[in-house]
């Protein structure tokens, strides 16, 4: 017959502990120290414990501040221009988010600046969203500066599609998507609480005029646990 080996039997009982406790989504878990005392192990074999459990997505971390239950994970279809705050509103959630910086760019990465027919007059507006209790992604966002001038200072409250429509007329259309994981850059680990190079999904969203001219991109890093992605439209 064979043994358990010691991490399955804490696994076991964490697994145990947590059915019992009935945490809700986004709770926060006691501190390790706490939970080696709870189910009589050493730091080490919970460490293991909750890294099984992270890579299932059942909880989830962040820097100095602990583990958390996950919650459900936000169902994204990349290719919807709705804003974030219309889709989240619309699954029963609560979206928050802020703006980092909003300037013309000083340096773009390689991708921006192969498409972007004049990259030296681009703006670069940086920010994260958040869902409920919890910051989900860092995003970075390149405009033409000749497509939308001034796009910064009109920038507030309204989405990127509603300020396109409202101030410059424009109609946008999503013309390139790609997914990939990725190590997430500094500035989105930073943001988002996660330790340094930590693992993520990058979205890069091209939107283009009618005529086929792409005018913004987005890159957005998305915490694993986080989002579902669903092109529901095809």
């Amino acid at each position: 017959m064979k043994t358990e080996n010691n991490v399955s039997l804490v696994r076991r009982s964490f697994d145990a502990w947590l059915a019992d406790s009935d945490l809700p989504a986004g709770a926060k878990l006691p501190s390790e120290r706490e939970l080696c005392e709870l189910l009589a192990t050493k730091r080490m074999t919970l460490r293991q414990v909750l890294i099984e459990l992270e890579v299932e997505s059942r909880i989830f971390r962040k820097n100095r501040s602990g583990w958390f239950i996950t919650p459900r994970k936000f169902i994204y279809n990349p290719k919807c221009l709705s804003s974030f705050n219309e889709e989240a509103l619309a699954q029963g959630r609560k979206p928050f988010w802020d703006y980092l910086e909003k300037a013309q760019a000083s340096v773009l990465p390689k991708e921006v600046a192969a498409v972007f027919h004049q990259p030296e007059k681009t703006y670069k507006v940086t920010g994260w969203c958040g869902l409920d209790t919890h910051k989900v992604f860092y995003h970075e966002s390149y405009i033409d500066i000749s497509a939308a001038p001034d796009y910064i200072t009109h920038l507030t409250d309204q989405s990127f599609s509603a300020l396109w429509k409202t101030h410059y007329g424009q109609d946008l259309t999503i013309k390139k998507l790609a997914f990939k994981p990725v190590n997430m850059p500094a500035d989105a680990c930073k943001e988002l609480g996660v330790a340094p190079n930590s693992f993520g999904i990058l979205i890069e969203k091209h939107r283009a005029t009618e005529n086929k001219h792409v005018v913004h991109i987005d890159l957005e890093y998305w915490r694993f646990e986080s989002v579902e992605l669903v092109i529901n439209d095809l």
